[in-house]
Parts: structure tokens; sequence; C-alpha cells
């Protein structure tokens, strides 16, 4: 049986760690292996979402019902839609190079990643940039770096020297959305292990 792995999130979406199914996916109650000794912190909560590294696996919310050692019975009790995966939000740092599309300005310009998720990301950059603008970067945290299209769609600080804006993921392919969320669940596994 190929193994299945999936991020476990509190109740409010908060990643707590990381599991294997060992049941069926479509099974009546889920059996998982919660890894990286964090059972315990996993099994303090009642409710507990999960959701599949592949895409073609259900994400689910669940109740524990039952733990032994670092196995976890879950009863499903709603499937997630597909924002739960686009609203995973991992903090990471990385340093990269935007491209202009649709600014006033030319040439390239240095970013510096603060976290990632499915449906974008969020990024430190010296210079001011214009709200819905489009903007091409280079994130160099998934298998290979990727060149891929961005919408600035907010600022959340702007300080002289220091702008900090949200961009959403725009015009991707399949393959491209599949390799940013490898990469999402890759940091997650890495720092929460």
């Amino acid at each position: 049986m190929e193994e299945r792995l999936y991020l476990i999130l509190d109740s409010k979406g908060t990643p707590l760690a990381n599991a294997v199914l060992e049941s069926p996916k479509n099974s009546e109650v889920l059996q998982i292996r919660v890894l990286g000794d964090k059972v315990d912190e996993v099994a303090a909560h009642h409710e507990i979402q999960l959701i599949g590294l592949d895409d073609r696996s259900p994400d689910r919310v669940g109740l524990i019902i039952r733990q032994r050692e670092d196995r976890l019975v879950v009863q499903p009790t709603a499937a997630l839609g597909p924002d739960a995966r686009e609203n995973l939000r991992i903090l990471t740092t990385f340093t990269s190079v935007m491209y202009h599309v649709t600014g006033r300005w030319k040439g390239q310009r240095t970013i510096y990643g603060k976290d990632l998720s499915c449906g974008g990301v969020a990024f430190y950059t010296a210079k001011p940039l214009e709200m819905r603008e489009i903007i091409e970067l280079v994130l160099p945290v998934t298998d290979f770096p990727l060149v891929v299209r961005a919408q600035v769609i907010r600022a959340i600080s702007e300080e002289p020297e220091k702008y900090l804006y949200a961009a959403k993921f725009v015009d991707l392919i399949h393959d491209e959305e599949a390799l940013i969320r490898k990469a999402v669940f890759s940091i997650q596994i890495r720092t929460a292990d």
C-alpha cells in the first residue's frame, strides 16, 4: 500500500503535525499514524482537519474518537472544500526576485518571502507596488525554481524600504499548483518534525 501523507490542522486551521493514513481513504472511520512524536499535541484537540498531500486524497474534518500509542481513530464529520488547501499558510523565509508585468517599474527587484500558501505568497520588498499589479516571481522553495504570476492584493505594512505585500497566484496550470502544494507540505513537514 502506498503511503498517504496528510497534514493535521486544528479546528481553526493551524498546522499541528503530519500523519500517514493507514486505513482506506473512504472508510467510515480513519486510522492515522501521527509523525514526529506529536500525537499527544494532536490528541489534545477534539476536532481536527486532515489535508492530503495528494490532490486525489479527500480533505476532511473529523472528531478524534480513540488514541493508541502514535495512532488515532478519527470519525469524519464533513468534507473540506478546495479553499482549505489554498488558505493553508506556512511561514517560510526565502530570497528571490520578481519582475514587473503590469506595474510602472521596469527590471527586476529582490523579494524576501514571509509565508507561502497554495493560493499565494507574502513577501517584503524595498520599493512600493501598486494594488492589483501583476508580477512574475521566482519561487525557490519548490523542487526546482518555479516562475509564477501573482497579483498584489493588499499591503500588509508599508515601512520605508520594507514593504510587506500579500499576492495571490494567477494563471497557474495544474502542474504548478501541484508543485506549490508539495512545497507547502514539505516545508510544514520539515518544521513539524
